[in-house]
């Protein structure tokens, strides 16, 4: 029917040749940038998450949702991130990288002033996409960032700490409010929060 969208090949995961091109039409699909004139906010641009989305098209294991965010000074990490993401041969689709302004005050806040990339990673090698992304906690947490909990399936709890340093904060409150833990999430129980 028209309208509806194209059905997904069932051949697999998304090749790096599809998702490059993706990403490249994502890019070049870009508004221009434009001064001195008021636009509507959807004009403005594409909220994060606003590709199609089709049941299959990271393959029969799905996806990790891997965000994280760094600060201002901290590009290099970044970068060096980028590098070896694209180096592991991991088709990428789609990837998101958002400036942050000023976080919140919650203790386990997520945005702090600086980028944040999100990447959907296929899952097809799973033995080694954890290591790898434990891997890439590590470089995140030694350059002052944190990963998103919101998406978060695999953190380890040892990585946590080093993330967000009001951790100790927010397990006081939940101990003070909640002693024997009724309300808890499973990544409560994963992470110990």
């Amino acid at each position: 029917p028209a309208g509806a969208p194209a059905p997904v090949p069932p051949t697999g995961p998304v090749g790096r040749a599809a998702a490059a091109l993706f990403n490249e039409v994502w890019y070049r699909t870009a508004p221009q940038a434009r001064t001195g004139e008021l636009r509507h906010l959807p004009a403005f641009g594409r909220p994060p998450g606003a590709a199609v989305r089709r049941p299959g098209i990271h393959g029969r294991d799905g996806f990790v949702r891997y965000q994280f965010a760094v600060g201002y000074g901290q590009e290099a990490t970044l970068r060096r991130i980028v590098e070896r993401v694209a180096h592991r041969g991991c088709p990428v689709f789609p990837a998101e990288l958002t400036r942050f302004g000023t976080g919140g005050p919650g203790w386990l806040s997520f945005p702090t002033p600086g980028w944040t990339l999100a990447m959907e990673l296929p899952v097809a090698d799973r033995a080694g996409l954890a290591p790898f992304l434990d891997e890439l906690d590590g470089e995140v947490a030694a350059a002052g960032g944190r990963v998103c909990l919101a998406h978060d399936a695999r953190l380890r709890p040892e990585a946590l700490a080093a993330m967000y340093p009001r951790l100790a904060e927010f397990r006081a409150l939940r101990a003070e409010l909640d002693p024997r833990a009724v309300f808890t999430s499973d990544l409560s129980r994963r992470l110990s929060l």
